[in-house]
C-alpha cells in the first residue's frame, strides 16, 4: 500500500482453474484428433520434407505439447498482468499481456456494491465485488479475488478518503461574477442546451457545440459553461430547453443532460460535471461547473467517431491525432506511463 493506493490481484485459484480447463480442451481436441483415424497420417506424409525431417509421433507430441505450454504461459500472463487498484474516489483496472488497457472508475457514495460466492468459493476465501450506479446500472465487477470482505472495506473506506496532496474543492464563482466576464479560456456563454432560438426548435447540433465545450474544459483545466445567457451576457432562460423533455423542470433537465453526457463523453466522467441552478432576471439560467479530468477525454458523435478537444482562449480547438499523443503525454505523464 502506497499513497493511500491498495493493490488487488485476481485469486491464484483463478490460475489452476484455468489450467483444469486447458487440460479438458487438451484431453477433447486428442480425442477428437483420434477419431479421424489415419487421415491425419496419410496428411502428415504429403506435406514435402516434413517426414524426411521428423516422425509422426513426435511431430505430434510437439504440436500438442507446444499448444498447452502456449495457452497455460498467456493464461499466467493475463492474470500476472492483470490487478485492481483501489484509489482515494476511485478504482483503476490494469490488463493485457501484449497491449496494456487502463480504465479509471470514479467510486461515489450513491453507488451498491454486492458480493456473490458461493459454497466453494467461501471454502476458499474468494468471491466476485459487484459495483453497480443507483443499484441499478453496472459500473465495474471486480471478479474473482480474494477476501472480498476485507477488500469491500477498503473500498467503502475510499469513498471518504481524499488523494494525498489534493486540493480543497475550488470555490465555485457566482452566476453575477461570471456574467461580469467575458468569455475566455474557462468560460463560455450558450442561450440553450437543444434549443435552437432561430429555427424555434430542437437542434442536435446546438447540443453537440455545449458536449464539445464541456469536453474541452475536462481535457483542459476545466471551466463554467453558462447555459440560458445569449454571447451579449443578457439572460434569455433555459424554459425553451425544459419544453423539449419529458419532465418539463430541473430534475427533468439534469437527467436529459446526464443521458446526453454519458453517451457522448462518458458516465466515469460525469461526477466532473456539476450543475447549477439560479433565477436571473426572471429567468432560470443553468451553470455547469467542469473540473479538469485526470485522463483524456474523448468526444462521441452519431457516427461513433471519437474527436479530442482542448480549450485555447475561448474557443473549443480539435487537435489533429499526431497532436493528442503529444498533448496526452506533457498534460496526463502518468497516464501515459500506463498505456
Amino acid at each position: 500500500m502506497t499513497n493511500g493506493e491498495v493493490s488487488i490481484k485476481r485469486s491464484p485459484i483463478v490460475v489452476i482453474r484455468t489450467l483444469v480447463l486447458i487440460e479438458l480442451c487438451a484431453f477433447v481436441a486428442y480425442y477428437l484428433a483420434a477419431a479421424l483415424g489415419n487421415y491425419k497420417y496419410e496428411f502428415f506424409l504429403q506435406i514435402p520434407l516434413l517426414p524426411d525431417l521428423i516422425s509422426y509421433q513426435a511431430l505430434k507430441f510437439l504440436l500438442l505439447s507446444g499448444a498447452q505450454f502456449v495457452i497455460t504461459v498467456y493464461a499466467f500472463l493475463c492474470w500476472y498482468y492483470e490487478s485492481y487498484v483501489i484509489r482515494p474516489g476511485a478504482i483503476l483496472h490494469t490488463r493485457g499481456v501484449f497491449f496494456k488497457q487502463s480504465t479509471m472508475t470514479p467510486l461515489h457514495t450513491s453507488m451498491s456494491f454486492t458480493i456473490h460466492s458461493g459454497p466453494f468459493k467461501n471454502l476458499l476465501h474468494y468471491g466476485t465485488i459487484h459495483i453497480r450506479e443507483n443499484a441499478s446500472a453496472h459500473v465495474l465487477t471486480l471478479a474473482d479475488i480474494s477476501r472480498p470482505e476485507t477488500v469491500l472495506a477498503v473500498i467503502e473506506k475510499s469513498l471518504t478518503a481524499r488523494p494525498v496532496n489534493e486540493q480543497a474543492p475550488r470555490e465555485q464563482p457566482t452566476v453575477s461574477h461570471l456574467l461580469a466576464e467575458g468569455e475566455h479560456d474557462r468560460l463560455e456563454f450558450k442561450s440553450s442546451l437543444r434549443f435552437d432560438h432561430r429555427t424555434k426548435q430542437v437542434n442536435r447540433e446546438i447540443e453537440r457545440t455545449a458536449l464539445k465545450t464541456i469536453a474541452a474544459f475536462l481535457n483542459s483545466s476545466g471551466g463554467h459553461l453558462v447555459l440560458g445567457v445569449d454571447d451579449a451576457r443578457r439572460p434569455v432562460g433555459i424554459h425553451y430547453d425544459y419544453a423539449t423533455i419529458g419532465r418539463q423542470d430541473r430534475d427533468g433537465f439534469e437527467n436529459h443532460f446526464t443521458q446526453v453526457f454519458n453517451k457522448m463523453i462518458g458516465a466515469e466522467f460525469r461526477h466532473l460535471a456539476r450543475l447549477r441552478f439560479h433565477a436571473l432576471e426572471g429567468k432560470e439560467v443553468c451553470v455547469v461547473d467542469v473540473e479538469p479530468s485526470a485522463a483524456p477525454v474523448y468526444l462521441r458523435l452519431d457516427n461513433n467517431d471519437e474527436h479530442f478537444y482542448v480549450r485555447t482562449g475561448n474557443v473549443s480547438t480539435p487537435l489533429r491525432l499526431s497532436e493528442v499523443e503529444s498533448y496526452t503525454r506533457s498534460r496526463w505523464p502518468q497516464h501515459a506511463h500506463m498505456s
